[in-house]
């Protein structure tokens, strides 16, 4: 055997491993990061494959011209299902915004030109965005430590009036690590980049204290923004809360309970990506983090939390909401972004939920990446609409 053919079958063997993990469930901590980019960058391992295939036959080996190809054809599996996808969030898009959507999108704000390009796959990782970022102001006070965040300006003037509306982002990390920007400053810089003042927040920990001050943390966010909304030129009439896993359940819990003593937290638009948000679903093992954030088991502790689920602070003044989920999120179940949605349809909230049948949790850690671009068409969109048409 010649040194071609043990490189030929390595490759073989790799391009069938990596198409096997791409379509099977999310096995573990040690899988979930290969499980998680896969689908997302599904033009590399497909690549991969071919020339595996390729190989194959250069070196007459079809044993590996069959694991090559075979390994091709399940990477390519998430591109198979863009074309539901996109129906899906098309449908989902105009029950919530219009039947003319995207038609009837402001022209005048930037948006994303289309829902997903190759071009934007191969480009897009190293494209700068022109922003002013102001890191580690300090937003409030607490005795474990002061609370920082990130303000990300854009170097355009505002697409109409003389202010511009304002994004808070709240990072993931289950309630016990992570911190503001993290792997997302490029989402920050891209909608800074488009028009938005993007904030972006850190929160209290598990290890310093439980629920709710992470959601008091939240509340100081949001009025020391709308207290500085001259300082950084921000409509305080126009802000969104974003998050991401525990970072979306902290920011639509805020957004949600903007009621009586809390209605000068009130936001304009919410989106909450891959969200836990029926907490009383998490199982009666749930990890540690949850334990301490609620302090103890569901079964001990039942009425935190439900009090701690933003499922059940719906109610008929709720912004409207943007959810999106992966249909294979291993850490963070799909159902709580179906399950908000239906009880925000009950009180007649605008709402979508994108599903991406491929994706796992955190799949748009990469802006370049299939489900990233695809749910960012709609991202942009649902922030114009909310945040200068929607009254």
């Amino acid at each position: 055997m010649t040194v071609w053919d043990v490189v030929a079958w390595g490759m073989g063997l790799v391009s069938l491993a990596l198409g096997i993990l791409n379509v099977a469930p999310r096995i573990g901590e040690r899988t979930w990061q290969i499980q998680m980019a896969m689908p997302e960058i599904p033009q590399y391992p497909v690549l991969v494959g071919l020339l595996t295939a390729l190989m194959g036959m250069n070196t007459g080996e079809p044993v590996v011209v069959a694991f090559g190809l075979v390994g091709a054809a399940l990477s390519g599996w998430s591109v198979l299902r863009v074309s539901h996808a996109r129906r899906d969030h098309l449908a989902q898009m105009r029950r919530m915004v219009g039947e003319d959507y995207p038609n009837n999108i402001p022209n005048d704000v930037p948006v994303s030109p289309v829902k997903w390009s190759w071009r934007q796959a191969l480009d897009g990782a190293w494209r700068k965005h022109d922003v002013t970022v102001e890191r580690d102001v300090v937003y409030v006070e607490r005795p474990s430590r002061p609370l920082k965040c990130d303000v990300y300006r854009p170097n355009r003037p505002p697409v109409r009036g003389d202010r511009y509306p304002a994004v808070l982002v709240f990072h993931p990390g289950a309630w016990s690590l992570g911190d503001k920007s993290w792997y997302f400053t490029p989402h920050d810089e891209y909608l800074a980049g488009i028009g938005y003042v993007v904030i972006d927040c850190q929160y209290r920990f598990v290890q310093e204290t439980g629920w709710p001050s992470q959601l008091d943390d939240a509340r100081a966010a949001i009025r020391w923004v709308k207290a500085n909304a001259d300082r950084y030129n921000i409509d305080p009439d126009r802000l969104a809360v974003l998050g991401r896993s525990s970072g979306g359940h902290v920011a639509l819990s805020a957004a949600f309970r903007a009621t009586d003593s809390h209605a000068d937290t009130a936001v304009r638009a919410a989106i909450g990506i891959y969200a836990p948000l029926n907490l009383t679903i998490i199982g009666t093992t749930p990890g540690p983090a949850i334990r301490k954030l609620f302090g103890g088991d569901p079964d001990d502790c039942y009425e935190a939390y439900h009090d701690g689920s933003p499922l059940f602070a719906a109610h008929p003044d709720c912004p409207p909401t943007l959810l999106i989920h992966g249909q294979r999120d291993g850490v963070v179940h799909w159902i709580h972004s179906e399950q908000m949605r239906w009880a925000l349809q009950r009180h007649r909230v605008p709402v979508a939920a994108l599903r991406l049948p491929w994706s796992h949790h955190s799949f748009d850690v990469s802006p370049i990446g299939l489900g990233a671009q695809m749910t960012q068409y709609h991202i942009d969109r649902f922030l114009a609409w909310s945040l200068y048409e929607h009254e």
